[in-house]
């Protein structure tokens, strides 16, 4: 079985959310009485507590706590069980040793089997503003009004998490086992599209379309930098520091969203016109690491290759349909002609010439070119030129305001 998350919007009363914060403090006060436990019984004894003494632990706490009464019973248990699978990760050396957390950065609480319950979903509004709406309640908090834009299996749910968002949204998480196998393609693969990330063009495609980098962290770093000295000159966890970082958190969590739309978009569209992906192999910590500069090392951060390659592969194993990977190395100095590697190529050259045939292309259409044949695949034709994808509002582009992108 695999899991997969489904995530949704949740609106509730200024009541509920601040019931919400106050389970998200209690369960933040465990979590930490059970590291001081797990050190203790380490410091008197030599040995760690088992999964099964945590949960027991949490529970009994509980019990003695008026103030973790306040959580549900189960959701006791899966902070216990947040707590193992972070020691296990230590002690694998796949993260830190864990400490103390902050109440304003424990922000999610898990209802793994009971406590909730989803009803009363509905069509509502009409036209462009049509939605579908339905009313979760989650015990020991209250009532959610979910925006619900896709459907999903409700008796397949095996786990039901809610988060608070540094910007002071609410979103719910319903995690859905489903079977491993995978929905295989009615046909063979024909057509094959090879794929090259860069930093001005955000993807050149082997068909001679590009999509230029929109660069949302660069655009928004000035407002950035003065929300972030407004929230250096407050006091520390006073009023105000909350409402400036709020304010800070809003702003990083637009040019969140604004990439990952823009990726499954462009995810979307490839997947529908080709049956087969190809990708370079990339780096990424590689390349930053050797930038030139402190600005380059900003622009590759900002282009968010990693996330562009994983979604363009969800979107396309989601259909059925084949992704391969292959070796970057010298994509953009080799000849697709004849396979010679133009030592010489800049940085700042834009064009590759071959040195040995003289082929003369675009030198992210050259390597996109590269790309398909080290997959074995032959392109149609060589572009002629370089023309852009579809109207850049369709690929999510505009946003309104000052800081806007037009």
């Amino acid at each position: 079985m695999r899991v997969r998350a489904h995530r949704f919007r949740a609106y509730s009363s200024k009541t509920t959310a601040r019931v919400l914060k106050t389970q998200l403090e209690a369960a933040c006060k465990l979590y930490n009485t059970l590291l001081h436990a797990e050190q203790e019984e380490y410091e008197r004894n030599k040995r760690t507590m088992s999964r099964n003494e945590l949960r027991q632990l949490a529970l009994d706490l509980r019990k003695k706590n008026p103030e973790f009464q306040a959580l549900h019973s189960q959701v006791a248990q899966q902070v216990a069980e947040r707590f193992y699978q972070a020691r296990e990760r230590f002690l694998e050396g796949l993260a830190n040793k864990s400490k103390n957390k902050k109440p304003h950065k424990f922000l999610s609480l898990v209802y793994p089997q009971s406590g909730w319950k989803l009803s009363n979903a509905r069509d509502v509004g009409q036209g462009k503003s049509k939605k579908r709406k339905a009313r979760l309640y989650l015990s020991k908090i209250g009532f959610f009004t979910l925006i619900l834009h896709r459907e999903f299996p409700e008796s397949q749910v095996s786990q039901v998490c809610v988060k608070l968002e540094p910007s002071g949204r609410i979103h719910v998480i319903f995690l859905v086992e489903e079977p491993e196998t995978q929905v295989q393609a009615s046909k063979e693969p024909v057509k094959a599209v090879g794929v090259d990330l860069g930093i001005a063009r955000l993807a050149t495609l082997s068909d001679g379309r590009f999509l230029d980098n929109p660069r949302p962290l660069e655009r928004a770093l000035d407002r950035i930098r003065v929300l972030q000295r407004a929230l250096s000159r407050k006091k520390f966890l006073s009023k105000n520091w909350l409402k400036a970082k709020r304010k800070l958190a809003k702003e990083h969590e637009h040019v969140k969203d604004f990439r990952r739309d823009l990726f499954f978009k462009l995810g979307a569209l490839l997947a529908q016109e080709y049956d087969v992906l190809v990708l370079e192999d990339l780096n990424v910590q590689d390349l930053i690491q050797k930038g030139e500069n402190k600005k380059r090392r900003l622009r590759l951060y900002d282009s968010s290759f990693s996330e562009l390659r994983a979604v363009l592969e969800w979107q396309f194993v989601k259909r059925g349909k084949l992704v391969l990977p292959v070796p970057s190395y010298n994509t953009s100095r080799e000849c697709f002609l004849c396979g010679e590697i133009n030592k010489g190529l800049t940085l700042k050259d834009r064009v590759f010439h071959c040195p040995r045939c003289g082929f003369a292309l675009d030198r992210d259409l050259n390597a996109c070119l590269v790309l398909l044949r080290r997959a074995e695949w032959v392109p149609p034709g060589v572009p002629a030129k370089l023309r852009p994808l579809p109207p850049l509002p369709s690929l999510g582009l505009v946003r309104r305001g000052r800081q806007g992108w037009l």
